[in-house]
């Protein structure tokens, strides 16, 4: 494994524990019965970034260290985010670094707008499609009604969580330490 990649791991664990921390001791309190999901949300903004590849596994790792400290069924979080992160990362702009005198044309503001809104629409719907798994599987107190009547406020708070987020995921994915040696290009105004 190359520095970066030993760099990257390491980045990923750290954003995940966070990530769950602030979940379990903020965010769920805060919004509470809403299902708001910030870990879900950074697979989406790391997805967006990275592509399905990262999504895919940051997704899986994830949810399956969520759904372990959790009482329901272990692999339903797991199989919920990585969904998430093979869908973003489906949307991924491609990474590309404008050299200087090169014209972009979508302005940043639009692409990150952009991805706060996907992130946003993904995890909620990975919270209703949970609900919906965990109600087939027969768990206790999971029920089709309240999953649905809380998809509108989830949607927003997942909303409100995306738009920081997916902000910090660029900008350290961006960061030279932790940028994946074959994910950019260099597009030349010239050429």
């Amino acid at each position: 494994m190359t520095r970066i990649g030993l760099l990257r791991v390491i980045a990923a664990l750290t954003a995940i524990v966070t990530a769950l921390l602030l979940q379990g001791s903020v965010v769920a309190p805060l919004v509470a019965p809403t299902p708001v999901s910030l870990p879900a949300v950074l697979v989406a903004a790391v997805a967006l970034v990275d592509g399905p590849g990262a999504g895919l596994a940051l997704g899986f790792s994830a949810g399956l260290v969520a759904d372990l400290t959790t009482r329901h069924p272990v692999g339903v979080l797991a199989l919920a985010w990585l969904l998430v992160g093979v869908f973003c990362g489906a949307l991924a702009v491609p990474r590309v670094e404008v050299s200087l005198g090169a014209v972009n044309p979508t302005p940043v503001r639009h692409v990150l707008m952009r991805d706060a809104v996907i992130a946003a629409v993904a995890c909620a719907a990975s919270s209703l499609g949970a609900a919906l798994l965990l109600t087939a599987l027969g768990k206790d107190g999971a029920m089709l009604t309240p999953a649905f009547a809380h998809l509108l406020p989830t949607l927003a708070g997942d909303a409100v969580l995306a738009v920081p987020v997916v902000v910090l995921a660029r900008m350290m994915l961006r960061w030279a330490h932790l940028r994946a040696p074959a994910a950019s290009a260099v597009v030349s105004a010239h050429g």
